[in-house]
């Protein structure tokens, strides 16, 4: 029997650790990037904060934007709720209240990597020594999926995990493509021209997704090839296609998912029609953004609220086809 509280924390968990990865590889890139561009580009330390959405909240902490603000706002900053170690004590602790369905090895791996956090706090001010940790935060949350993934039960539990991870993993995904905007218009500066085959290079090194762009797409690296792979490819894992359709998989091993797969559905074909060649790009992720948020709400009316518990069921990839 999985209590529909206890789906609620594993769905979270699974939420709060795609983020915490997805943080540490956008302010890993957007140091490394920053520190290569020269200083009149219009991608600067406050573009991290923007992705958030998190301005206003950055502008009633810090009187100024400095490089040292930025990084204490989005990796240690307890009082912002999108910042590094937020979200990672937020996974922690839906893995401290759900050890008696998950993995043991996950409560080891997760409490490491916040030990780790909590003993680096003084050293977010260097860019070398935070570059190593957030390389080290990576590493910590590709070994917890690697446990999870291997050591789970392919039952109710492990398909609230996966729906978190992939919901959260579209949700990302489009924040860090909306830095893309800027790179888009006819209108963009000089300065943006001049290196925009460098940008586009970032875009997809936030998205580990370099090695694969080359693969199938193939040399050069330019912006339109970069979106379609990046929104509309349906193989690469941190696609925001191959998301959406993994949202529909694990919705479809749940009790009565019809309401949010018609949802799923509605939103993969609303960002397959969307135009994103120009200056309307940036509303568009804006939308998508919008769209998953109603996406939760369904999925957490429908199996979160009220308290009920869900059987063992055989999978539906057994008994029907799946979306």
């Amino acid at each position: 029997m999985l209590l529909s509280r206890v789906a609620e924390r594993v769905y979270w968990m699974g939420r709060y650790l795609e983020r915490t990865e997805n943080i540490a590889r956008l302010i890993s890139v957007h140091t490394s990037l920053l520190m290569d561009m020269p200083d009149e580009m219009e991608f600067n330390w406050f573009t991290s904060v923007k992705i958030f959405n998190a301005e206003a909240l950055y502008e009633e902490q810090y009187d100024e934007v400095t490089e040292n603000n930025v990084m204490r706002f989005l990796v240690t900053d307890k009082e912002n709720p999108g910042s590094l170690i937020s979200s990672l004590v937020s996974a922690r602790e839906n893995v401290r209240t759900s050890l008696d369905v998950l993995p043991e090895e996950t409560w080891e791996q997760v409490n490491q990597v916040y030990m780790l956090m909590k003993q680096s706090v003084a050293t977010v001010e260097s860019r070398r020594l935070r570059q190593a940790l957030l390389r080290k935060v990576i590493m910590h949350c590709q070994c917890i999926r690697g446990v999870l993934d291997s050591h789970m039960s392919r039952d109710n539990t492990f398909h609230f995990a996966q729906l978190g991870k992939h919901v959260e993993r579209a949700d990302m995904t489009s924040r860090i493509l909306e830095s893309a905007s800027l790179l888009l218009p006819e209108t963009r500066s000089q300065s943006i021209r001049k290196y925009e085959g460098i940008l586009w290079m970032a875009l997809l090194q936030a998205l580990s997704a370099h090695q694969m762009y080359l693969k199938h797409m193939r040399p050069p690296v330019k912006g339109q090839k970069v979106l379609d792979f990046l929104i509309r490819d349906p193989l690469f894992p941190r696609s925001l296609t191959y998301s959406l359709d993994a949202v529909g998989i694990y919705l479809s091993e749940l009790p009565n998912p019809d309401k949010a797969i018609t949802l799923q559905q509605q939103i993969t074909e609303n960002l397959h029609e969307a135009d994103v060649l120009d200056s309307n790009f940036h509303p568009v992720m804006d939308d998508l953004q919008e769209q998953l948020g109603t996406l939760h709400a369904e999925i957490a009316d429908g199996w979160f609220h009220p308290d009920f518990s869900m059987p063992p069921m055989q999978s539906q990839s057994q008994s029907q086809s799946q979306v």
